[in-house]
């Protein structure tokens, strides 16, 4: 058999090829000798793969330092009878084939992976923290305006005002969760979350950004 030559890439590629739509009888049937040496030809044979089940629903995504072996396995181990069709992507000697095997595993979540991926640092807790700053500096403005310096001043086409229980009290429901842009069932949980009713509410309100358009609709209903 005439050897198969790789098509060049990118001295900077992380991905030099790729099979895909692999059906699973290449591995089992008649055709397994030479579906092997094909990917013995290769020059480098580490890389990541995905399987996919009877329907074609992603199942699972790993990583090899050789990707003919590892398939091999998989025809005998616990995903043996998940999947029917694989895609092979062979990658470059610079690429980091575990750090690319958890961010795909991460935004993929296939069912067949169990391990949660680790790559990079989760900035859950950051955003977290921020968003619990930028609520209560939201409070601040409202509750005490005299400790706000000057700098950090409202626009002054801002609106005023204070978003109180008996306020949202009046307001239907159905309005308010046009305004929020949530289901009127959503702002009926918000509502009855606590036993001081509207508490969740308003701090939901604040948190959201939503504070000047609920006052908006308090002065157009108090128009009316």
């Amino acid at each position: 058999m005439r050897p198969t030559r790789q098509k060049r890439t990118s001295s900077s590629a992380l991905v030099l090829s790729h099979l895909s739509g692999i059906k699973r009888a290449l591995l089992e049937g008649e055709k397994r000798p030479a579906f092997l040496e094909f990917l013995r030809q290769t020059d480098d044979r580490r890389g990541l793969y995905t399987l996919y089940d009877h329907t074609g629903r992603l199942y699972y995504a790993g990583k090899a330092s050789d990707l003919p072996r590892r398939l091999d396995q998989h025809l005998s181990d616990r995903l043996a009878d998940s999947w029917d069709e694989m895609t092979l992507f062979f990658l470059s000697g610079s690429a980091d084939i575990a750090e690319l095997e958890g961010l795909l595993v991460a935004a993929a979540h296939p069912p067949g992976n169990k391990q949660r991926p680790r790559f990079g640092s989760d900035r859950r807790k950051e955003l977290q923290k921020f968003l619990r700053q930028d609520a209560m500096e939201q409070i601040d403005k409202v509750v005490y305006p005299h400790k706000i310096r000057p700098d950090k001043e409202e626009n002054p086409d801002t609106l005023s005002g204070r978003i109180t229980p008996k306020k949202l009290k009046s307001l239907k429901q159905a309005k308010l969760a046009t305004v929020l842009g949530i289901t009127r069932g959503r702002v009926s949980q918000l509502v009855n979350k606590e036993p001081n009713k509207y508490t969740v509410l308003r701090r939901y309100i604040q948190e959201a950004g939503r504070r000047d358009s609920v006052l908006l609709l308090l002065e157009k209903e108090k128009a009316d």
